[in-house]
């Protein structure tokens, strides 16, 4: 009797029958990727609770698995929708009707165009709404053969049709890859000019906690708050970083992204010449990537600490002419942890001669090795560059090979 008692008290614990909440609260601990995936090799009791946490964390997570909009031939007002789940397998869309050449941007699924006029125009091809049109931008005149160049990067804070009244947009624009901003409901833009920074220019933009932060080519940083400015208020730059023109700290082009950790990281991507550069023929192609680790000041947002890593959070990366975004490999099995998806957005001047836009591909931080997710074809060459775009939750692509 004594000696049943005493086994059942000192019988080794049932760890595969852990109550659902329990391992739910352990998955959450464990933040390398490939850990959790063993985790769920353990019994199916555990393999259907990793089941559970990844929907779970699929129907939280900030951001969905972009899409690569590539654009037709035979018409600008459809696209197709390459999924990188599906591989292989692509859907048609309905695109708003395009009054310029390029797209300037991708975020929360809208689409950002800008017509002759320097009119932006905001347009969800997932959505039945209208377009948001933006106030003309008042900005000196130079010439541009083809005018979809006068802004190269639009990013929003939120998507217009959850925060109607409270979203705010800030762009670059030419010729000086200079700042502007709108926040919904103004009239006009408002423009941050720093003559100092004419010649080095932005080339990315990131709402990150209260503060916008903004990257250049040559790794210059820098932040503004935009709560409680006014119609013609200006936002007051911070410089966290100053520009380098040293050449082996200078980067072609500069990115930020936010892991889904929530951690800060600035990516910069290098160019190679495929020949000799003259000045009609400015050949590229990625040589490599580079990425830092911005430790913040969450109450000031100045920049306390910049570290070179090989990972981000273990995240996969788009870049390109979107909103850059972070996805988390649990969202996305498909792809290697710590690994950046770029699409083509190197153009000199107006064009994307001598070969189009076909500068895309997959890089991996670990062994710094690339790879490919789609085969960019010949006959695009003279077509927009690919774009990345969001689509919303509830969107059920229509596969088709």
């Amino acid at each position: 009797m004594i000696s049943e008692i005493f086994d059942k008290k000192y019988s080794e614990p049932d760890w595969e029958h852990l109550p659902e909440l329990c391992l739910l609260m352990i998955l959450e601990k464990i933040d390398v990727p490939i850990s959790r995936v063993q985790f769920s090799a353990v019994s199916k009791h555990w393999h259907s609770v990793f089941n559970i946490f990844l929907d779970y964390k699929r129907r939280s997570s900030a951001n969905q698995i972009p899409l690569l909009l590539i654009p037709s031939k035979k018409s600008s007002t459809k696209g197709k929708l390459y999924s990188l789940q599906a591989k292989s397998k692509v859907c048609e869309i309905e695109l708003p009707k395009l009054h310029t050449w390029r797209y300037c941007g991708s975020c929360y699924g809208w689409l950002a165009t800008v017509n002759e006029s320097k009119i932006i125009t905001l347009s969800n091809p997932f959505k039945s709404v209208s377009s948001i049109t933006l106030p003309r931008l008042d900005t000196e005149d130079f010439h541009l053969a083809n005018y979809s160049f006068t802004v190269p990067k639009v990013v929003l804070s939120d998507d217009p049709l959850l925060y109607p009244d409270s979203y705010v947009v800030v762009i670059i624009y030419a010729p000086y890859h200079q700042l502007a901003v709108y926040k919904s409901g103004q009239k006009d833009w408002i423009y941050i000019h720093r003559d100092e920074f004419i010649a080095y220019g932005f080339s990315d933009i990131i709402f990150h906690k209260s503060f916008v932060y903004v990257i250049g080519g040559l790794n210059n940083l820098l932040c503004f708050d935009v709560n409680g400015i006014g119609d013609d208020d200006t936002p007051k730059l911070n410089i966290l970083l100053e520009s380098k023109l040293i050449r082996k700290e200078e980067s072609d082009q500069g990115y930020l992204v936010k892991s889904s950790l929530g951690n800060l990281y600035s990516i910069h991507k290098y160019y190679v010449d495929l020949e000799e550069k003259v000045e009609e023929n400015y050949a590229h192609s990625t040589e490599r990537f580079d990425v830092f680790k911005l430790i913040l000041d969450e109450e000031n947002g100045k920049l306390l600490e910049k570290k070179e890593v090989n990972h981000i959070d273990g995240d996969i990366v788009f870049v390109g002419d979107n909103k850059t975004l972070a996805v988390s490999a649990l969202d996305f099995p498909q792809g290697k942890p710590n690994s950046i998806y770029f699409t083509d957005d190197f153009f000199y001047a107006n064009s994307y001669e001598p070969f189009g836009p076909r500068d895309i591909g997959i890089f991996h931080l670990k062994d710094k090795s690339f790879g490919k997710y789609y085969q960019f074809k010949p006959s695009h060459k003279d077509l927009p560059a690919y774009i990345w775009i969001s689509p919303p939750v509830d969107f059920k692509p229509t596969l088709s090979n």
